[in-house]
């Protein structure tokens, strides 16, 4: 994990009136620490500290909408950073693939709630409590913190996964 720390704070303000920004970009993670100033456009921040690339998006984790603008009054933010807008999540169970669209910064977590609930593969709460996505050929589920965007391989917006009912509680 990578720290960017801004030391300079703009006169008549507190020295502690800064945005701590963590931001996940595929397989890294950056600290940032800026001062906040009446006029600062965080995202074009970010993207000069962190040298990204204009076609990086930028969302708030598990928000829908890229970040625009700096929430007023939040000290603390956890972005995502990703090339593509939207990730194609592709569920797959038994012989069925159902798909929906997802911002990368969309959590595992939130995504299992889509394949197990109506408009995914409608499991009853049981089987719903015990389901798990899984990348094809891994023997253990994804981390239900993680983030879609960090599993789509360079240069593709699309996602694989499998949905199992298996017990991954006793190893």
């Amino acid at each position: 994990m990578n720290t960017h720390t801004n030391h300079q704070h703009p006169e008549g303000r507190p020295h502690d009136e800064a945005v701590h920004v963590e931001v996940e970009i595929e397989d890294r993670v950056e600290v940032l620490v800026i001062p906040i100033t009446d006029n600062m456009v965080l995202v074009e921040l970010i993207r000069t500290q962190l040298e990204l690339d204009a076609d990086v998006h930028l969302f708030e984790r598990d928000h829908d909408q890229p970040l625009h603008h700096h929430p007023q009054g939040r000290k603390h933010l956890r972005i995502v950073g990703h090339r593509c807008h939207q990730v194609t999540l592709e569920v797959r169970q038994e012989h069925l693939v159902k798909h929906h669209h997802f911002p990368p910064s969309t959590t595992v977590f939130r995504a299992l709630q889509w394949a197990v609930g109506k408009h995914g593969y409608n499991l009853d709460p049981m089987q719903a409590a015990k389901a798990n996505l899984i990348l094809p050929g891994a023997d253990q589920p994804l981390p239900r913190e993680d983030v879609l965007g960090k599993y789509v391989k360079h240069g593709h917006c699309t996602l694989v996964v499998d949905l199992t009912l298996k017990d991954f509680t006793n190893g």
